[in-house]
């Protein structure tokens, strides 16, 4: 008698295997968590510019960054505005006060989407609303829409 496996055994042996590691991967779901991570970076994104903003609004007596150069008006946004260089988006970076904007003095750099976002356009949008409160947000992946209002 020879010791071994039969060629039928080995096929068993490698179609369990196979079926386990198909369970598994579908109970990880990969591409979804991935999302789920995407999602927490853009939330934890918004954040961070919401707090350079308010840092900038407490030690300015309240007033927004705005781009204007106009110490008496404001072209902060009052509708969802994207953030970014591109002209049809509000340049967050370069609001506020001569010689103290948000970028560098607030924040490092503002942050973009890590999926889609670029420095001409974040991916992520702005406004303040007519109660004076922030909104900023971001389309999500695992979720559709990531809000924070502050």
């Amino acid at each position: 008698m020879r010791k071994g496996l039969t060629l039928i055994e080995l096929l068993v042996v490698i179609a369990i295997i196979s079926i386990l590691a198909t369970t598994v991967v579908v109970a990880i779901n990969p591409a979804r968590q991935m999302a789920k991570v995407r999602d927490s970076q853009r939330e934890s994104h918004l954040t961070a510019i919401l707090s350079a903003i308010l840092q900038y609004s407490s030690e300015h007596s309240g007033d927004l960054p705005d781009t204007d150069g106009d110490p008496d008006t404001s072209n902060f946004p009052t509708s969802p505005t994207c953030i970014g260089t591109a002209v049809t988006c509000f340049n967050l970076g370069a609001a506020g006060e001569v010689g103290e904007t948000i970028v560098p003095d607030y924040i490092y750099e503002i942050p973009y989407d890590p999926k889609t976002g670029d420095a001409t356009n974040t991916g992520y949008t702005i406004y303040v609303d007519a109660n004076g409160y922030l909104h900023a947000g971001a389309t999500g992946e695992a979720v559709p829409t990531i809000t924070i209002v502050r």
